[in-house]
């Protein structure tokens, strides 16, 4: 989940084949891939935070819990919350309360399916490739969920979302970048790059600077 099994050394030597990814790992030390509890579920988020804010996103898995999710009791506040729902949940309840398009539940079904009858294994696909091969299949996933979803469910290293807007806005701000340089750990200059944008829209809003 927090990626604490990585080599720091490992990253910063493979940061340094590229110099403007180099400089911006270097301005945030300890980066990580935040990852997910389970892959389905980051599959699921994904699809509900496509052209969304990441907050409404939070939201919409929210309302998608409390549609299909287990009532279960939190051990220390003893107050009822909701397991996120299993693949057979998702075929069966009905998901018309949470606030997102016809279509995006069409694609939250069909990831269940592939879930449920075993051709995706949700806790670790055979390859990345296969992994990527079986998303592009299902109807609504696109690169960016794709790519995405492999980085933060499936432990995907080197996956990039590339058509991810904030990547985009840094890697034309910075066109020299040879991304590829850095694989197989591009997942981790994307972080990076996530950071750098972060940091450039908040000076941008901040009326002192």
């Amino acid at each position: 989940m927090f990626d604490v099994d990585v080599k720091p050394e490992v990253l910063d030597a493979a940061m340094k084949a590229d110099r403007y990814i180099s400089k911006f790992w270097g301005q945030h030390p300890g980066l990580r891939v935040a990852r997910s509890w389970n892959g389905f579920e980051a599959l699921v988020s994904t699809v509900l935070g496509q052209l969304v804010s990441v907050s409404f996103g939070r939201i919409l898995t929210g309302e998608l819990m409390r549609a299909a999710g287990t009532v279960v009791r939190h051990p220390g506040r003893s107050e009822n919350i909701f397991l996120f729902p299993t693949p057979q949940q998702l075929l069966l309840w009905d998901l018309s309360s949470v606030r997102t398009s016809i279509a995006r539940r069409v694609t939250i079904r069909a990831l269940a399916t592939v879930v449920a009858d075993g051709t995706l294994d949700s806790e670790g696909p055979p390859s990345v490739a296969a992994l990527r091969k079986i998303l592009h299949s299902v109807p609504g996933v696109g690169k960016w969920t794709a790519e995405y979803a492999a980085m933060r469910g499936f432990g995907d290293d080197d996956a990039f979302p590339a058509s991810d807007y904030g990547l985009k806005q840094e890697l034309k701000r910075h066109p020299g970048i040879q991304i590829d340089s850095v694989r197989p750990w591009r997942a981790y200059a994307a972080v990076a790059l996530w950071a750098c944008f972060a940091e450039e829209r908040n000076r941008s809003r901040d009326p002192a600077v």
